[in-house]
């Protein structure tokens, strides 16, 4: 993509370029999506166009001082999102909230977003999957779409988590595959580009809060 004469290779900048135009008209972004993600879909009494973003502290975001991606997921796609992430969640944390959090807000789409707090914690690959698979399905029977994110690669320190991600992240895989609903494949993006994160080896920085927002926005 050129701009007068500048041209961005990676996708990423593009969206640097794009971020101002969209905080002003990103609510205009869905009006011929015609064929949205759950177009067709039977969702009940759900809101139209509320997202919930239940996850972690990389949910929670803003680490680098900006807004975190879910905020920017919604400039981006003119939806309303609720940010659940709390920090030091695991998916056991989001399987006791999901309920309440579906009677609540009545989302059309639930992103669930955990595993590696898991990963640092040494929990369980079959309760951490058990717990993504139980919040698919609530979800599910509230008649709205589950989507589910993998886990990130982590860098630095934290490296020594990684093998512990890698099988939750087959554990994640099975889980959406069986249900049949979407896997958001992070972990695969970062590990191409492991500075979309912090020197802490965890959290996005500001570029990484953008490039998430962008892989959820391209389901959509």
């Amino acid at each position: 993509m050129a701009f007068h004469g500048a041209v961005f290779p990676h996708r990423r900048f593009q969206w640097i370029v794009l971020v101002p135009f969209l905080l002003c008209f990103g609510g205009c972004l869905l009006d011929n999506k015609d064929k949205a993600l759950g177009h067709g879909h039977d969702f009940g009494e759900n809101d139209s166009n509320l997202v919930l973003c239940m996850g972690d502290s990389i949910t929670v975001g803003g680490f680098s001082g900006g807004a975190p991606w879910p905020t920017r997921f919604g400039v981006m796609t003119g939806k309303a999102v609720i940010n659940d992430g709390i920090n030091g969640a695991q998916a056991s944390t989001g399987a006791a909230r999901i309920q309440s959090n579906l009677r609540r807000h009545q989302p059309r789409f639930v992103i669930i977003f955990y595993g590696a707090n898991d990963a640092i914690h040494g929990t369980d690959v079959d309760v951490t999957a058990s717990n993504i698979r139980h919040m698919i399905h609530l979800a599910k029977v509230n008649q709205s779409i589950p989507l589910v994110a993998n886990v990130m690669p982590m860098t630095g320190a934290r490296e020594v988590f990684n093998a512990r991600v890698d099988r939750i992240n087959e554990a994640i895989d099975a889980a959406a595959r069986d249900a049949g609903v979407k896997r958001i494949n992070l972990h695969a993006s970062v590990r191409k580009d492991p500075d979309s994160l912090l020197v802490d080896g965890l959290h996005l920085n500001e570029l990484g809060e953008i490039w998430v927002a962008m892989e959820f926005m391209d389901v959509f």
